[in-house]
């Protein structure tokens, strides 16, 4: 997809879209948010701290897999997914709210780029564990990938998305490259490379990472003949979820890292800034709220981030493949 030209008009929508009807916010300001920015993963900062992991929200499923099976590991991608926009409902009696946001700052570049940086440091902290690595380059013209069908990129974003609106989060799905975004099967990512596993004795392993910003939540109060219903926003980035999924010649092992609610991937990942708001009072108890965010990333923040939690994904997974006997 070619990269998006940002508006003349851009600034001057964002300056005065506060004054905006709804209906022209939508129609001419949200395009705007779809700008696919030309940033690198060198805005990374050089004193980036590590992430701990709770581990008593890590949990090892076994379904007859052994990480130590093979000395030989696959490691065809990683699936990177970050919020893109999203919405919360609020209610308290007659009172309701609803938030929509928007995260401005996304690119497909970044996305790709912040997927290649977790897959390079997970084969290389493969490598130095002793362990033989292989990756898409190794594997592309096997069958098994061939045959493959791939995601279909979302015709704005330029990457394949997870949700809509007709779900409370929308995720951009980041992977190393296009050729890298597997259409995956209900079983999960690595499924259907069980024949190529045992054919050729591999540990297959593919993470997939949920992170998602800024926070967005109801606030609600009640008195006496009276409700209240609210939306509040954090530019906190939390680690939603990550699933490591794998597969030996014997069998699977998934492991599973529940979210980190309390544990920042990044504490203030952007700004928010309200882009439009329509309220409605037909009493004290009954009352209609409806408000447009704008995230406007900041990309060292949000690089940080990403990069943070996945480095601390792949120490754990080295970690456990070190704790596997044969």
């Amino acid at each position: 997809m070619a990269p998006c030209t940002a508006p003349s008009h851009f600034k001057s929508i964002r300056e005065s879209r506060q004054r905006l009807p709804r209906r022209l916010v939508r129609k001419f300001v949200y395009p705007a948010f779809l700008i696919i920015l030309t940033v690198v993963v060198e805005a990374q900062s050089a004193a980036m701290k590590p992430f701990e992991l709770n581990m008593e929200r890590v949990k090892v499923n076994r379904f007859g897999g052994n990480l130590a099976a093979s000395n030989t590991i696959l490691v065809p991608t990683v699936n990177l997914l970050v919020t893109s926009h999203g919405s919360v409902w609020s209610q308290k009696g007659g009172a309701q709210a609803h938030g929509k946001f928007y995260v401005e700052g996304l690119s497909k570049q970044l996305m790709q780029e912040l997927a290649g940086k977790i897959q390079e440091d997970l084969v290389t902290q493969l490598r130095a564990a002793g362990k033989t690595v292989l990756t898409y380059a190794d594997v592309k013209d096997e069958a098994a990938f061939t045959g493959r069908a791939r995601l279909r990129a979302d015709a704005k974003w330029g990457v394949p998305i997870r949700g809509g609106w007709g779900q409370p989060l929308t995720f951009l799905i980041g992977t190393p490259s296009d050729a890298q975004a597997f259409d995956n099967p209900i079983q999960g990512p690595v499924w259907w490379m069980q024949s190529m596993a045992k054919e050729k004795n591999l540990v297959v392993i593919v993470p997939e990472i949920s992170l998602s910003v800024p926070q967005m939540f109801g606030q609600t109060e009640s008195g006496y003949k009276r409700d209240k219903s609210g939306i509040a926003t954090d530019p906190a980035m939390v680690l939603e979820s990550a699933m490591v999924y794998t597969l030996d010649p014997k069998g699977v092992t998934n492991i599973q890292v529940q979210r980190h609610g309390k544990r920042f991937a990044a504490e203030v990942t952007g700004t928010i800034e309200k882009a439009s708001e329509d309220k409605t009072d037909f009493s004290d108890s009954w009352k209609r709220t409806s408000a447009d965010f704008v995230m406007t990333l900041d990309q060292t923040a949000f690089v940080d981030g990403v990069l943070r939690v996945g480095y601390a994904i792949n120490k754990m997974i080295v970690s456990e493949i070190g704790k596997a006997k044969k």
